[in-house]
């Protein structure tokens, strides 16, 4: 079995670019556990709500890029109809 592995994730939002990094065990597990650490003080400026960003990543579906190994994208839309793009590249493995 695989341990916790190193995952950065870049979240593209209303014209920025973010990027964090959380040790997980799966892609799915990894984003998740990122929404819900993400400083409030961030998700202000981002101008988004953690509800609406774990809602994201519960109803969307997280998908493997085509021709790649251990990068997955995952896209919704927050309350204001705002896009986001969430991509997750595995960075290290445990």
């Amino acid at each position: 079995m695989i341990g916790k592995q190193l995952y950065s994730i870049f979240l593209e939002y209303r014209g920025g670019t973010y990027i964090s990094q959380i040790n997980s065990l799966t892609p799915l597990e990894a984003l998740t556990e990122w929404a819900s650490s993400v400083p409030s003080e961030d998700l202000i400026t981002w101008n988004l709500r953690r509800p609406e960003l774990l809602s994201v990543i519960e109803y969307g579906s997280l998908v493997p890029l085509a021709d790649r190994v251990n990068i997955w994208c995952l896209t919704g839309v927050d309350g204001n109809h705002e896009q986001l793009l969430l991509t997750l590249v595995v960075t290290a493995q445990g």
